[in-house]
This record gives C-alpha cells, sequence and structure tokens, in this order.
C-alpha cells in the first residue's frame, strides 16, 4: 500500500472512517429499525415512468426509480430536463 493511498484510507474525512464500528475489522454497527404497519398506513408512491407535468392527480405522491432502467436512463443522462417534473 502506498503512503498516498494510506493517507486517503485513514483520513477522518473518508466516509467510513467518521463511525465507531467493534470487531475485528472494526465495522460500523448499524442499528435495527423498528416499523409498525401505521408507519406506512399513508405512503403513497408514484413510478417516475407515470409523473407528468399537465396530470395534477398524483400531485402529492413521493416518486420512485425501482423501474427498469431503460425507463429512467434519461434522468441521469440529462437531470435537468426532468427537474421540473420532479419539483
Amino acid at each position: 500500500m502506498t503512503e498516498e493511498n494510506y493517507k486517503y484510507r485513514t483520513s477522518p474525512f473518508f466516509l467510513r472512517n467518521q463511525f465507531s464500528g467493534e470487531g475485528k475489522l472494526v465495522r460500523p454497527t448499524i442499528p435495527k429499525l423498528n416499523f409498525s404497519e401505521d408507519d406506512f398506513a399513508d405512503l403513497r408512491l408514484i413510478g417516475f415512468d407515470k409523473t407528468s407535468l399537465e396530470n395534477n392527480y398524483y400531485l402529492n405522491r413521493m416518486v420512485h426509480f425501482f423501474l427498469y432502467d431503460y425507463k429512467f436512463e434519461r434522468v441521469w443522462k440529462n437531470p435537468d430536463n426532468n427537474l421540473e417534473k420532479l419539483r
């Protein structure tokens, strides 16, 4: 390992070094979240491919990207064209 690589990996600015850890490898511990069904009762989602500026029916929903890659490829290739729609 080069000295430059070592400095990078041990830097406090390296994301993994900002969390305390446990065990031989000092892995960060992520606490388990406890959810109830009530936490998701009012959750309303809409797929990005179904969003439209002309249709206000789905206005109060959260947009998700659990879609085939080709359906949202345009977002990561040219995000500025879709900002208004997501706003």
